[in-house]
């Protein structure tokens, strides 16, 4: 078992490990139970919008905005993994306005390497010049896109966090940290 630390990208660290969670939801699945009945991702993104809507007294607005942030993430983590040998943990901590959505799942070297560099390019560059380029090259076929993750950027005030760790050389653990502050969504 390789021993090196996680490769941290992004708002990661925001919120401290050790604080204390006001409220916490764990979910976990196969990426074969999400890809094989597509509609669990929305299913489970409406469950915890709706879970989480009660504490915020949030408007349906805000409960579908987050559902529509929570699917994505749960699309691309079931896309992008093993299908039957990996697994896909999501962990929701809700601290005062701020809800930290955790999704692990497990890919290969191939997929993590692709989705480091495309985080790595999401650092630098511009989320609207990215988001219009990628939808021009998917309508000419390309279906690894990102653009599901683009748009959250886009169109959401959440901030991300990615955590890339080698679990052997060819199982790989990703996580995507998002920040929602409720408020403003």
């Amino acid at each position: 078992m390789n021993q090196k630390g996680p490769i941290i990208i992004g708002e990661y660290h925001t919120i401290p490990e050790n604080l204390p969670a006001d409220g916490q939801l764990r979910l976990i699945f196969q990426p074969i139970d999400m890809t094989s009945y597509w509609r669990r991702c929305g299913l489970t993104a409406n469950f915890v919008a709706g879970f989480y809507s009660y504490c915020y007294e949030a408007s349906e607005s805000k409960a579908n905005s987050l559902s529509t942030i929570i699917n994505e993430l749960l699309e691309n983590a079931s896309k992008f993994s093993k299908a039957r040998q990996g697994r896909i943990n999501v962990e929701l901590k809700q601290y005062g306005n701020l809800l930290r959505i955790d999704v692990l799942n497990v890919a290969s070297k191939t997929l993590r390497d692709s989705f480091e560099l495309f985080v790595n390019k999401l650092q630098s560059g511009n989320v609207e010049e990215m988001y219009f380029s990628t939808l021009e090259a998917k309508e000419d076929g390309e279906t690894k896109s990102g653009l599901g993750l683009l748009m959250i950027l886009k169109d959401y005030p959440v901030r991300f966090g990615y955590s890339f760790h080698e679990i052997d050389v060819d199982t790989h653990e990703i996580t995507v940290r998002a920040i929602i502050n409720v408020e403003e969504i």
